[in-house]
């Protein structure tokens, strides 16, 4: 009688068990720095952690990850209304890529969790779906992505994804195995060469500090360039690295698109 009593337990335990979301994206495979993704959360069938139906109701997404807890949180009891889900149908729901809140603009996931300057720090996304007040949440549950893998070049900016108002951190990589013009590796003094694409005039060229791998340096693009910056047309600089001793030597041309800064 009693190994009746256990087993009738044990599968009423079942019957009430939280049932999970189905969490998709769109596209199918994403990263944490890819931009205009949709999140997809499938709630048919699924229950919050008293055993609860999410169909149908005004839902909203706590999200946490192993570099930060989400911008748009807020607070507990006062969630913030950039955290609510889109509601596609009674069983369909949509976190769309950009997100705004306010005067600020989310385009990846990386920006969400604070860490456009460092997105491999984001190795796990959690979150829980939950109603304003909360009268009602789901457990903690996870949020697939594609691992993000950084891969080395011979110049490249830290973020790579910038506003005007960012500080950008330009590099050269003296010992890149694939650098394009070998001559750099026995440069001893290296200049950065900055140019907005729209005036290569205007170009500017900065000192840099090395490291002993990295010859660096930073500028915030708005005060840098800060006449086309007032104007509304700084986007994109093309930047490379030269010789100062002898600039005919320079490394590879690449370029960084600029958002425009929230006010």
């Amino acid at each position: 009688m009693k190994k009746l009593l256990l087993t009738i337990l044990f599968l009423s335990a079942l019957l009430v068990q939280a049932q999970n979301p189905v969490v998709t994206g769109n596209p199918a495979s994403y990263t944490v720095i890819d931009e205009n993704i949709e999140i997809l959360f499938n709630v048919a069938g699924a229950t919050d952690r008293d055993g609860g139906s999410l169909e149908g109701k005004d839902l909203y997404i706590w999200s946490f990850s192993s570099a930060g807890d989400s911008k748009t949180n807020g607070d507990w009891t006062n969630i913030n209304p950039a955290a609510r889900l889109e509601k596609l149908s009674d069983t369909e729901y949509r976190l769309k890529f950009p997100i705004t809140d306010g005067a600020n603009t989310y385009r990846t996931l990386a920006e969400l969790y604070g860490a456009e300057a460092a997105p491999g720090s984001i190795t796990s996304i959690g979150y829980l779906l939950r109603d304003q007040a909360p009268t009602f949440q789901t457990n903690d549950l996870t949020i697939p992505f594609a691992p993000f893998k950084f891969i080395e070049n011979e110049v490249r900016t830290f973020p790579s994804q910038a506003t005007t108002k960012d500080v950008v951190l330009f590099r050269f990589n003296k010992n890149f195995s694939g650098i394009s013009n070998p001559a750099m590796i026995g440069a001893q003094n290296i200049t950065l060469h900055v140019a907005p694409d729209v005036d290569a005039l205007l170009a500017i060229e900065i000192e840099t500090n090395f490291n002993g791998q990295y010859y660096e340096a930073a500028i915030i693009p708005a005060e840098t360039f800060q006449g086309l910056f007032n104007a509304g047309t700084l986007s994109t600089l093309e930047y490379y690295f030269f010789d100062t001793d002898n600039p005919t030597i320079q490394s590879a041309q690449e370029e960084i698109i600029l958002r425009p800064a929230a006010n």
